[in-house]
């Protein structure tokens, strides 16, 4: 008598459904470690490495009361994605705060992009340009800069935002310019701090920015007061 085999049909089983991907509004921050391969040569491997997860630990920590996730990491950059557009900005700006009180021996600079608007939400976070936008518009960012792109400008046009002029400038695998603005974040002292001894080439530094008043009379150099009206 023939035994029956099991049909290798019958095994398989049916190929659960994937969700389709939700189109959502999301804004998105990228930031980096400037200068990475420099950190490495200067400190090993091991101690480069130990300074990029104090970064990377940095970032999150900033991100977490804003609240921001981690949807990837690049190496030395950071991908987080934000629910409310203001939030983005501000944990952007604490993370450059955070960054001057590392030590000096160990410090980084970063830069950032900012960006906002519709993409796909996928199993494994967001899909589509404009995740690939806000990496872009961290690469034009200068050391220590936040840039965000006209698209938060204009999201955050009512609350009021405080960034400069704008300026026009190509990016990595997109066929139009964008506009992107420089987010100030320093507050007037870590600006300029007061030096040490006081000289002409000081005043007209100061006289670049602003104005300049002498403050204290125990002092022995003037501070230096930015008014951006100009006025003392």
């Amino acid at each position: 008598m023939k035994t029956r085999q099991p049909s290798r049909r019958s095994s398989l089983r049916p190929v659960p459904a994937v969700p389709a991907p939700e189109e959502v509004d999301v804004t998105l921050l990228f930031c980096d470690v400037v200068r990475s391969t420099e950190l490495t040569r200067r400190l090993g491997d091991r101690g480069a490495y130990g300074v990029i997860q104090e970064f990377h630990d940095l970032v999150l920590r900033a991100a977490k009361p804003e609240g921001g996730h981690e949807l990837e990491l690049r190496g030395d950059g950071v991908l987080l994605a934000f629910e409310d557009t203001r939030h983005a900005v501000d944990c952007g700006v604490g993370i450059q705060r955070s960054l001057l009180g590392m030590p000096q021996e160990r410090r980084v600079s970063a830069r950032i992009g900012i960006h906002t608007g519709p993409a796909l939400r996928v199993a494994t976070g967001y899909f589509g340009s404009n995740v690939i936008l806000s990496a872009r518009v961290a690469e034009e960012a200068a050391p220590g800069e936040i840039l965000v792109s006209s698209a938060i400008v204009q999201k955050l046009s009512e609350p009021g935002l405080s960034v400069d002029a704008g300026r026009w400038v190509t990016l990595k695998g997109i066929p139009e310019a964008c506009l992107v603005f420089s987010l100030p974040w320093r507050s007037k002292r870590e600006s300029f701090e007061k030096p040490s001894a006081w000289s002409p080439a000081h005043e007209a530094m100061c006289l670049a920015f602003g104005s300049v008043r002498e403050t204290g009379a125990e002092s022995d150099a003037p501070s230096c007061i930015l008014d951006p009206r100009g006025q003392a």
